[in-house]
């Protein structure tokens, strides 16, 4: 039981990453919590995050093929530092980037589906970032005086 208890607890955690939150798709743009310029978002918009500055960005996102057919993504537009892991196996791909100064950005990805037989396809879509400054850590409020 303490253990089931420590998953519920740590498993929110460990799927946004502890680092930045992001909002379920199907969203409409006029719900994003942050203000953004429209052009940024090509194909459908996929989500949000919100992240400090020096925090690492560590967001995985995954994808259904009924046929099975191994995909591919690829980052079309976004920060020069930003990276893809594709993970074809388990139809999920990540995206790592940490980023250096606030800002409102996005990363464009495209998922390319590959069949074993007739063309490729792919379809685009669109995460927004917003950047926040670091937050100041205060310094620990100490207890009391010095032993006596």
């Amino acid at each position: 039981m303490r253990v089931l208890a420590g998953i519920m607890v740590l498993l929110p955690l460990l799927v946004s990453g502890g680092e930045a939150r992001f909002v379920p798709e199907q969203r409409g743009v006029e719900e994003c919590p942050f203000p953004f310029d429209q052009s940024l978002v090509e194909g459908r918009l996929l989500g949000w995050l919100q992240v400090e500055v020096g925090r690492p960005v560590a967001h995985t996102r995954t994808w259904s093929d009924p046929d099975g057919d191994a995909a591919v993504v690829e980052i079309v537009k976004g920060p020069p530092q930003a990276t893809v892991i594709n993970k074809p196996k388990i139809n999920s791909y990540m995206l790592l980037w940490t980023p250096q100064e606030p800002m409102v950005t996005a990363i464009v990805v495209r998922v390319t589906d590959r069949p074993l037989t007739g063309e490729p396809k792919s379809d685009t879509g669109t995460i927004l970032i917003q950047v926040l400054p670091r937050q100041r850590q205060r310094a620990p409020r100490l207890c009391g005086g010095p032993p006596r």
